[in-house]
């Protein structure tokens, strides 16, 4: 069983008292020199014991020869020596008690061989003794709280913050990472603490995100990750953050097959399936970043500290065809571009020029420059309609100072709702503005489709945070877990199931399957057709053969025995021809069902993350367009219903030319069985209903296959 549990400490790697270096430096542009300086020049409030035989002293501070030297207990030591001396260096660590290791030095597992080998031993110490390890190949970990500068490139304190004790950061890139720092500072954004994780030998992304999710401080945590190997846990990290009320915003990378690889290289993580990790993401409540400039205009909202309780948007500009634009983009991204209330649009109508509009998007014309006081009160007025939840500002920036900055200013400042501005006009202008806007705590974007974007993503956030809590499993059939047990007893490892013994597992479920009986003889088959009632199906029974099709081994809407024997001859001899060496236990004789919604759904396994479950509308949606939705193992009912609202066929099962829609109610039932199934019995590998059938007699699986 994966262990979810966080029992590791990590105030000495965030907060602590002591912190030796070892490979300390006196040149303060090399790993093991700039930590020491910075930590020495911004008045780290602990004890630092440079670590060096070949040094007495080093920016005035004592050097000790090796770290059993070092007088007192040592939290934390930062280790900055060549790989081949790293583990000497950890086991000295473990000899002195240290209770925190920080290993800026590469060349492990993200090299592959020795690398690899030295990598595994380093964690196989760390569980041995207790003592934790960031890294190895990490740039390190910083807190601006208590002037921590436990890595070699952030080496000052910011500047201008604005907004202290905000964001923990997580990083599974030290070069990325110290850029989107950069990005983040330089809008007064302040960090409680940022950390580069490197390799993960020990510690990984989950373990700080937990620690970040209880530190009462941080509001806000946020990330670059490449991959994880124990979805479990992050599972439970993101269930902690959420439980607090902090939003988790990560720029996850690997959507495709080259970046996938890249990531895998880089870290040693595994990728895992981009469309589940996506999937979980949605299940989590955590806001998928794109690209660093997307994370940053969702960044600038959060900041801002004012969620929208809905997706009601409002827009304002001083043009209409740039209201018009961006409504157009916001509605393409989720938005709704809601009617203003009737004394809304009327109060706006005597307000503004007879030639502007009123209506959502508002054009407040031209005038809005000669008259800036109409800027303030149009935005008061949307404000104040009940049916807004959120107001974007598009504003082109002057060359000059301009008045109508400080009306954006008062009009953010006068509500609790949220207010993002969009900044247009030439690139050094529009920069000049938003950092204006930022210094007042106003959210700023410089581009139209992160705006968009941005708000789509902080409604989301925000409708999925009150969603009901999830309520207990499907209740099953009494005996179902033994049942299943019995009819998997004996399989081996890849061994596929028939289609009548993949039902009868859906079947001890709860899963409603069609009628049916196997039939070794054409006598069985005639038998079980009159026993099953005509018309029939008959399909060939092997687990040899999954493409049942393809072998020339289905027979459909057979009418009478004759019918049924010359099917039965005909199945079995195709299917010997189609596939020489299968094994062939006869037929399955089935009910005919009525005309319905074809539907596939399953179970799959991944790497990262464990069972999945996944559902889509049959035939060609699912082979050519691969229109699905796919959810991590367990689901919720509201996970089970928000897959069907999901695909972009959905209108199929609301009915479609007089045709009954599809009882949802039903097939998000079979979705929470199918999840429980997963659960319950993790050899199945990959688990196929296809096609599910809804009919107006109701839902049934009319095929299925299991794969161990």
């Amino acid at each position: 069983m994966t262990n979810i549990s966080f029992t590791a400490d990590l105030e000495p790697l965030f907060n602590p008292r002591s912190i030796a270096i070892i490979g300390a430096s006196s040149d303060a542009a090399k790993p093991g020199g700039q930590p020491l300086m910075s930590l020495l020049k911004n008045k780290y409030q602990g004890l630092v014991f440079p670590v060096n035989p070949k040094y007495g002293q080093l920016f005035g501070v004592k050097c000790y020869p090796d770290l059993a030297a070092v007088p007192g207990d040592v939290d934390m030591a930062i280790i900055a020596v060549p790989a081949a001396h790293v583990l000497d260096a950890l086991k000295q660590c473990t000899d002195k008690g240290v209770r925190v290791a920080v290993i800026f030095t590469s060349g492990f597992a993200e090299v592959g061989g020795r690398g690899a080998e030295m990598q595994a031993a380093m964690t196989g110490l760390a569980r041995q003794s207790g003592m934790r390890i960031c890294g190895p190949n990490c740039m390190g970990v910083f807190s601006a709280r208590n002037a921590l500068f436990a890595n070699f490139f952030i080496t000052d304190l910011p500047e201008n913050v604005l907004l202290p004790d905000f964001l923990g950061f997580i990083s599974q890139s030290g070069g990325l990472g110290s850029s989107i720092f950069e990005m983040i500072k330089d809008q007064g954004i302040g960090f409680t603490y940022f950390v580069s994780t490197g390799n993960e030998a020990d510690l990984d992304f989950a373990d700080y995100m937990a620690y970040m999710a209880a530190d009462e401080r941080t509001k806000v945590i946020g990330g670059y990750m490449e991959g994880v190997r124990d979805g479990a846990r992050l599972a439970r990290a993101a269930g902690l953050a959420r439980e607090k009320g902090k939003p988790v915003l990560l720029l996850k990378t690997g959507r495709h097959a080259a970046a996938a690889k890249a990531a895998a290289s880089h870290t040693g993580a595994l990728a895992g399936s981009d469309r589940v990790f996506d999937a979980f993401f949605r299940q989590h409540n955590i806001i998928r970043a794109d690209s660093v400039e997307h994370m940053m205009a969702v960044l600038t909202i959060l900041a801002g500290g004012k969620l929208p309780p809905g997706n009601r948007l409002c827009i304002l500009a001083g043009s209409g065809g740039t209201g018009v634009l961006m409504a157009d983009i916001c509605a393409s991204h989720g938005l709704e571009m809601v009617p203003l209330a009737g004394e809304t649009s009327t109060a706006l109508s005597r307000l503004l020029p007879s030639f502007a509009s009123a209506a959502n998007p508002v054009d407040l014309t031209s005038q809005v420059i000669t008259h800036p006081a109409l800027l303030l009160e149009s935005g008061r007025l949307v404000l104040a309609d009940s049916n807004v939840d959120m107001l974007l500002i598009c504003y082109w920036s002057e060359q000059k100072y301009d008045p109508l900055l400080d009306q954006l200013v008062a009009i953010a400042r006068s509500t609790e709702k949220t207010v993002l501005v969009l900044v247009l006009g030439a690139e050094e202008d529009a920069r000049r503005a938003a950092h204006y806007l930022y210094r007042h705590r106003v959210p700023a974007v410089l581009n139209s489709e992160l705006a968009a974007r941005a708000l789509a993503a902080v409604a989301r956030y925000t409708a999925r945070q009150h969603r009901p809590a999830p309520a207990t499993p499907p209740v099953l059939p009494a005996g179902a877990q033994e049942e299943v047990k019995k009819l998997l007893a004996g399989c081996k490892p890849g061994a596929a199931l028939d289609e009548h013994r993949s039902k009868l597992v859906l079947r001890a479920y709860g899963i409603p399957v069609t009628a049916e009986e196997a039939a070794a003889t054409p006598e069985q088959a005639v038998a079980a057709a009159a026993r099953l009632g005509y018309p029939v199906a008959l399909k060939i029974l092997s687990p040899d053969i999954t493409h049942k099709t393809e072998a020339g081994g289905v027979r459909l809407n057979l009418k009478e025995p004759g019918q049924v024997r010359r099917a039965f001859e005909e199945i079995v001899g195709a299917a010997g021809r189609y596939k020489p060496d299968a094994r062939i236990d006869g037929v399955l004789v089935q009910e005919m069902l009525p005309e319905g919604v074809e539907m596939i759904a399953g179970t799959g396994r991944d790497a990262v993350f464990g069972p999945t479950v996944l559902f889509g509308l049959g035939g060609i949606f699912v082979e050519a367009l691969q229109d699905i939705a796919l959810r991590v193992a367990p689901l919720s009912p509201a996970d089970a219903r928000e897959m069907l609202d999901e695909i972009q066929g959905r209108r199929v099962l609301d009915g479609l030319r007089g045709k009954p829609p599809v009882d949802k109610g039903a097939v998000a039932d079979v979705l929470l069985r199918l999840s429980r199934l997963a659960l319950d019995f993790p050899q199945i590998a990959e688990l196929d209903i296809n096609p599910l059938l809804c009919h107006p007699g109701g839902i049934k699986a009319a095929d299925a296959l299991i794969v161990l």
